[in-house]
């Protein structure tokens, strides 16, 4: 019975984690090139395209969809002199709504 009970919390948490990872952002990307989360400001990254962090999905601790390759469809917006960029059309209508609250966090 032990056995059988601790196979079921193993399918447990195998489902919980497979729909978490699956799941990601709370929307989907704009595109397949837009997947990767943007943000804050535009770095070089090991590879040629630049990436960026999107905040929306970093104050969330969304860590699937943080980090994202930026290019010319990735969801973006200006917020005092400054570009940022998003891993998805509603994370970056989030920021607009409250640019501050993402801006600002540690």
């Amino acid at each position: 019975m032990k056995i059988r009970d601790t196979m079921k919390g193993f399918a447990i948490v195998g489902i919980f984690l497979a729909v978490t990872m699956v799941g990601g952002c709370a929307s989907s990307p704009s595109s397949p090139a837009s997947s990767a989360a943007a943000g804050l400001a535009v770095t070089a990254s090991q590879s040629a395209a630049p990436h960026a962090e999107c905040l929306v999905c970093k104050y969330d601790a969304d860590l699937a969809c943080v980090d994202v390759k930026v290019v010319p469809e990735t969801p973006s917006t200006t917020y005092d002199g400054k570009i940022y960029y998003f891993c998805s059309k509603s994370c970056c209508k989030k920021f607009e709504k409250d640019p501050a609250k993402y801006v600002n966090q540690k």
